[in-house]
């Protein structure tokens, strides 16, 4: 799997990119002390601290990925900042469901869910939208994390290769149509670094 070859190096290669701007996608679920917020896909798990913060002591952060070598990374990454409310699993995207929720949290629906840098990859990334964005609790946030390409450049077509993207994806699209009060914020980052825009979307799950 190119994702656990990727794993290798991920981190050293793009976690000083990306760092700077996950805080705005967390703070956009809108999570409060004692939340559940889904992780998908975690990757070596950049987003845990942020989400550990957010949701506190008594909160809990389901981090999944399909990588296995994704996992390990995130792993020691959890155990080195010695985070109790992370539990992390390795699942496809189709395969995440209520059941796999509940079997990790308790509870079969969560408050919110991150999905960064996870549907300009994933395959039927709209059928893995619609899994994602049912298992939010009426009234919970689903948070995309993404870029996108409206004119593809070389810088596009490099970064695309190596994350098997595809930044021609306006993913935040059915997020429009189905969540609540939905907000894009395109981010302050160099589209010739990440190939595209770079932007937070989000929406609330209606009641």
């Amino acid at each position: 799997m190119w994702y656990d070859v990727f794993s290798l190096f991920y981190d050293r290669a793009l976690e000083d990119l990306y760092a700077p701007f996950r805080p705005a996608a967390v703070e956009a679920l809108h999570l409060a002390d004692g939340d559940a917020v889904l992780d998908l896909p975690c990757g070596t798990g950049q987003s845990l601290s942020g989400l550990t913060e957010a949701v506190g002591p008594g909160g809990s952060v389901l981090g999944v990925d399909a990588s296995g070598g994704m996992l390990r990374r995130a792993r020691r990454r959890v155990e080195r900042a010695g985070w109790s409310g992370v539990t992390l699993r390795k699942a496809r995207a189709e395969d995440v469901d209520a059941a796999l929720v509940e079997a990790a949290l308790g509870r079969p629906h969560v408050d919110g869910v991150l999905c960064a840098l996870g549907l300009t990859a994933l395959p039927d990334w709209e059928a893995t939208f619609e899994r994602l964005f049912g298992l939010v609790r009426p009234g919970g946030r689903l948070v995309l994390f993404d870029v996108v390409a409206a004119e593809r450049t070389a810088a596009t077509r490099s970064v695309e290769l190596v994350a098997r993207a595809d930044f021609s994806r306006e993913v935040w699209r059915p997020l429009r149509a189905a969540a609540d009060d939905v907000e894009r914020t395109d981010l302050p980052a160099d589209p010739k670094t990440f190939g595209g825009q770079l932007y937070v979307a989000a929406g609330t799950r209606p009641a």
